[in-house]
């Protein structure tokens, strides 16, 4: 997106702006990805399921996009996460324990990953 707009806040109007950008409409970028443009609509105004991380990650890569932004604001996590977490118990703990972290101690996590943090 254009660095001197303001970016939507959530992932259906994220990628409607970004659709919008490129100048295509909700059918033509449904057809390239092979979905259904009635899906893509209800994608752009945040109704029904989630959707999957590969379709996310489609959606970036038309749309040239940051995937991992595109992932957050869509709530899919790597499926990578799952299977660290079941193989790691201590990773599995932490990722339990992020969502109750006071703001300080989440700074400490970014600082340890090399993570610039959220500015607010």
């Amino acid at each position: 997106m254009a660095k001197d707009k303001e970016k939507p806040a959530d992932f259906g109007a994220t990628i409607q702006a970004l659709r919008k950008e490129h100048g295509l409409t909700q059918r033509q970028l449904a057809g390239e990805l092979g979905i259904d443009f009635t899906y893509l609509s209800k994608l752009e105004n945040n109704r029904g399921e989630r959707p999957s991380e590969k379709l996310v990650r489609q959606l970036a890569e038309r749309l040239e996009a940051d995937v991992e932004e595109l992932l957050a604001l869509a709530g899919r996590m790597p499926e990578e996460l799952g299977e660290l977490a079941q193989a790691d118990v201590t990773f599995a703990r932490l990722l339990r324990r992020l969502p109750n972290m006071d703001e300080a101690d989440l700074r400490k996590v970014y600082r340890q990953a090399k993570i610039n943090p959220p500015r607010k």
